[in-house]
């Protein structure tokens, strides 16, 4: 995995979906800490994704809000928050450069919606917007990343 050069996050707002009930100030920390057994990860892991695609060791972040929000639906009533977080590392797993990354935690800085449901939407309908959110989350060339 590469490092994220920090010019190109300097500026970029970081999100979250995960479990609900954090507040501003908590740390966001990864399931091989936490305990929690029921994540998206295991689930990949569990389909057979490589242990480096999808590590029990990591936070996931993304610059992309809406990309964040889908996640938070696949938690049962996940929440969406905005998240500052040190070293980050490009996702393997997501096929646009410069939306994913992978941290050893991150600390929430304001909670964006304290409630995603998935029953809001038809699962292929949170499929559609996660492709959406990730192609408008790409960041141009040289230029700053959406957000």
């Amino acid at each position: 995995m590469t490092s994220t050069p920090p010019q190109l996050l300097s500026s970029a707002r970081l999100f979250h979906g995960g479990v609900p009930g954090l507040r501003p100030g908590d740390h966001v920390l990864p399931p091989i800490v936490t305990g929690v057994e029921r994540t998206l990860t295991s689930t990949a892991q569990a389909l057979g994704a490589s242990p480096e695609h999808a590590r029990r060791d990591r936070v996931y972040v993304t610059i992309g809000r809406d990309v964040a929000r889908v996640y938070a639906a696949f938690k049962p009533d996940g929440a969406l928050y905005e998240v500052q977080a040190g070293t980050l590392d490009a996702d393997p797993d997501c096929a646009v450069p410069g939306v994913s990354f992978a941290c050893p935690a991150a600390v929430v800085v304001r909670v964006v919606d304290p409630v995603v449901l998935f029953r809001d939407r038809p699962f292929d309908a949170w499929l559609r917007m996660l492709d959406r959110a990730t192609e408008a989350a790409r960041a141009p060339v040289g230029g700053r990343p959406a957000g």
